[in-house]
């Protein structure tokens, strides 16, 4: 559950309001959701007033839009009114200022208490200051901005205290109110009557007896002009009614509301109480035909939008209430067969087919959108088009698609139709020969280049798209024989492991007579030939072909890349080999401690590149046969095969999009095989402890194997089951391995000392015999 948002309509003379709300929102967006959408109600309906009521399954309102005190300001508005109704007895900097500063209170209670209005001194200068209309605007704001303390109060419904508590309008205050009411509606002055009567419906609402707005409302409101001032009584009517638990008639005030041109649809539909659709029947029975649509749409919103489309279908079939739950049903639709996984093409049709048929009844999109007495036949035909891609029929969605290009009204509009077309176009295919290639070559290049869809802002949906063309087409492939077009398409976990599968991409990659059907995907393939001769270079390394791991790193190309230049503070262009990227840390290290990042801190002096480490492995290989120096080329190489596994300093080293490592906490599972493996450590350490020839010597190879030691514990214990973040309170990290053990005998050497000091682990059970 997301945060807990206040829903504050302050109700005042710029916001009259039911009061003060709370609503706990589903949580965050539905990031898969979108991702499995291309129906974008932006585009589609098009109409701002309705955006906040648009599918989001996640939120109780389109992207998490709560409402708030400005989700229905009056203020432009009434500073309008005003203004005109003052004339030039006050400026527009005053009205402004008396109306909505924080701090001018004060200056209405002197100018209401003054005996001699002509004598009172306030902040803003008042050039007519005993006019009448002076007088009846700062009476206005007495009763208006004096109560605010009451009416604009934000509550927390889950603080008891404070909801049980809440000071209200007193009695007095409502009495002298509505003795202005009738002595102005009595008078010549309407406009100070009409301000007077919200005033009294908004005491009355905060009163303790709220139900007399009920009473008051309908006794009066036949005498007050259909102004923004009238529904925002109306707002207070239906609040009044919910109050009481009378949901028919608060309902039909909300869809009066949600009729008007006011911007009353998203908060009279968080406000509508939903109820059975006889009992909406029977209210809408005493509503004009407009509202009876307004009833019908907030009640789609809440449960079954096709009921409520059909009922308004009946009722007008060209009502603008109907665009924004269509795009909700289409939505919905979409959602359930756009996350169907197209492990078999065969199988993606039969499902969505049924889906489209079994679980919903859409027959009647398809045959309103024929009928096209709608009042946006757009919408609804690039619906049924849409819906018609999905039961397979390619001709039928075609036609209804056609007729939406034509309909369109815009730009946007137009790409719409264009991108549920490809999704029609690749669905159809249950083979591709090379004029399929040619024809949607064009469709993806137009989409790939379109500028509308290059702008972040343009609202429209086309991650799936993208998504879906390569799953659909990589399938298509694989399922007639061309799994190297499949994996070009949509690059598989893995599939580069394979030596034979990794050549046949590089030829791919390499071959200079593509189709541009092949150069559009080959340019748009996830790995770069540098990364496949990396890769192929890593895999070598750690099963001991030094020979092949150099062969493969040398045939690493300059790449494009951007890298940041700290010096100038910009990203810049360059082209780079992977084998000359610079290890951060000496591979040939080996410290007592595993401190990978203060070794990275450091810095190296002349540090190796991937290629140069490698050629370094094979000299000190060869030293190693030749008998040269054997210990120290034997430690030196465990040092190095031990800090390019996951427990060394240079995890940069693996860090390979082929392999899926970045040098990050864990590892893959397929590669834990050889990224865990301490062997190649392990048997060089061994060499370097048989050929020790001093105990300084053997006490650093007696460390150093149980390091290794304690690392395939670990592997056996936590990592080989997936446990990254280590172990814990009561679990086992460590023991007296065996090369403790050895270590123990050589107390006399400075090694031994140093371990003693930097290891306390070692100091736990140095002292046992």
């Amino acid at each position: 559950m997301s945060n807990i948002k206040k829903l504050i309509i302050a109700a005042s003379l710029a916001v009259a309001a039911i009061g003060t709300y709370l609503y706990a929102c589903g949580g965050d967006w539905g990031w898969g959701y979108y991702y499995n959408s291309i129906f974008a109600p932006e585009v589609t309906v098009n109409k701002k007033p309705y955006e906040p009521l648009y599918m989001e399954p996640d939120n109780l309102f389109y992207n998490g839009d709560y409402i708030t005190a400005g989700t229905l300001s009056f203020r432009n508005d009434d500073l309008a009114d005003w203004k005109k109704y003052l004339a030039q007895n006050l400026t527009d900097e005053a009205i402004s200022y008396f109306m909505y500063d924080p701090n001018a209170l004060p200056d209405i209670e002197k100018y209401n208490s003054a005996p001699d209005k002509g004598k009172v001194s306030l902040t803003k200068p008042i050039p007519q200051k005993n006019s009448g209309v002076v007088t009846n605007f700062f009476t206005v704001l007495g009763f208006a901005r004096g109560n605010e303390h009451i009416t604009n109060v934000t509550y927390d419904p889950w603080d008891y205290d404070q909801s049980i508590n809440r000071e209200r309008t007193q009695n007095t205050e409502i009495q002298k109110a509505e003795k202005l009411f009738r002595n102005a509606a009595a008078s010549t002055d309407p406009f100070f009557a009409n301000r007077m009567w919200l005033q009294v419906l908004r005491l009355k609402f905060y009163s303790n007896n709220r139900s007399s707005v009920i009473s008051f409302f309908n006794e009066t409101h036949n005498s007050q002009p259909k102004n923004s001032i009238y529904y925002r009584g109306l707002h207070y009517l239906a609040g009044a009614y919910k109050a009481q638990g009378n949901y028919a008639k608060a309902n039909a005030a909300l869809a009066t509301l949600f009729n008007t041109k006011y911007n009353y649809k998203q908060t009279a539909t968080f406000e509508y109480h939903p109820l059975r659709d006889y009992e909406v029947n029977q209210i809408a029975s005493s509503l004009p035909a407009d509202e009876q649509c307004a009833l019908w749409a907030m009640q789609g919103y809440y449960g079954n939008e096709e009921t409520a489309m059909q009922k308004i279908l009946t009722i007008n079939p060209k009502s603008p209430h109907i665009d924004f739950l269509l795009s909700r049903y289409v939505n919905i639709i979409e959602a359930k067969i756009n996350e169907i996984e197209i492990e078999d093409l065969e199988s993606y049709h039969q499902q969505r087919r049924k889906i489209i048929t079994t679980n919903f009844n859409t027959d009647w999109v398809i045959q309103t959108a024929n009928k096209a007495n709608v009042s946006n036949p757009y919408i609804w035909n690039a619906a049924a088009g849409y819906l018609e891609v999905f039961k397979n029929n390619y001709y039928e969605a075609k036609d209804f698609l056609q007729k939406a290009e034509a309909q369109a009204k815009d730009p946007l509009q137009k790409v719409q139709v264009r991108l549920i077309d490809i999704f029609n176009e690749i669905t159809a295919l249950n083979a591709i020969d090379s004029g399929d290639e040619t024809r949607l070559l064009k469709r993806l290049q137009w989409f790939e280049n379109s500028p509308i869809l290059k702008k972040s802002e343009n609202r429209l949906r086309d991650v799936f798209i993208t998504d879906f063309t390569k799953a659909y087409l990589s399938r298509l492939y694989k399922e007639r024989g061309n799994d190297l077009m499949s994996e070009i398409i949509l690059p598989q976990r893995h599939y580069l492991t394979n030596a034979q599968n990794s050549i046949r991409i590089e030829q791919f990659l390499l071959k200079p007579d593509k189709t541009d059907w092949e150069k559009h995907w080959a340019k748009q393939y996830r790995f770069t030939l540098g990364e496949i001769y990396e890769s192929r270079a890593l895999y070598a390394f750690y099963k001991g072909d030094i020979d092949e791991a150099i062969a493969q790193m040398r045939k690493t190309p300059f790449e494009d890349t951007r890298q940041y230049d700290s010096k100038a503070e910009k990203w810049v262009d360059i082209k780079v080999k992977r084998s000359e990227a610079k290890l951060p840390a000496n591979p040939f290290n080996g410290f007592i401690t595993d401190c990978h990042d203060c070794e990275h801190q450091k810095g190296v002096r002349n540090p190796y590149s991937m290629l140069s480490f490698l050629e370094k492995v094979k000299e000190m290989q060869q030293k190693l046969e030749q008998g040269e120096d054997v210990y120290n080329n034997a430690l030196l190489l465990g040092n190095a095969f031990y800090n390019c596994t996951y427990f060394g300093n240079s995890r940069f080293f693996y860090s390979n999009r082929v392999l899926g490592e970045s040098g990050d906490l864990g590892v893959e599972k397929e590669n834990e095989d050889f990224l865990l493996s301490m062997n190649f450590a392990k048997k060089y350490y061994q060499i370097a402890q048989q050929n020790a020839t001093n105990d300084e010597q053997r006490a650093k190879i007696a460390y150093m194997l149980a390091k290794v030691e304690r690392n395939e514990f670990h592997n056996q214990t936590y990592f080989y089951k997936g446990e990254w973040y280590g172990a814990g309170y009561k679990e086992i990290i460590f023991k007296d391995w065996n090369g403790f053990k050895e270590l123990r005998k050589y107390p006399h050497t400075k090694y031994y000392k140093e371990v003693l000091k930097e290891c306390g682990y070692f100091k736990k059970v140095a002292n046992r015999r």
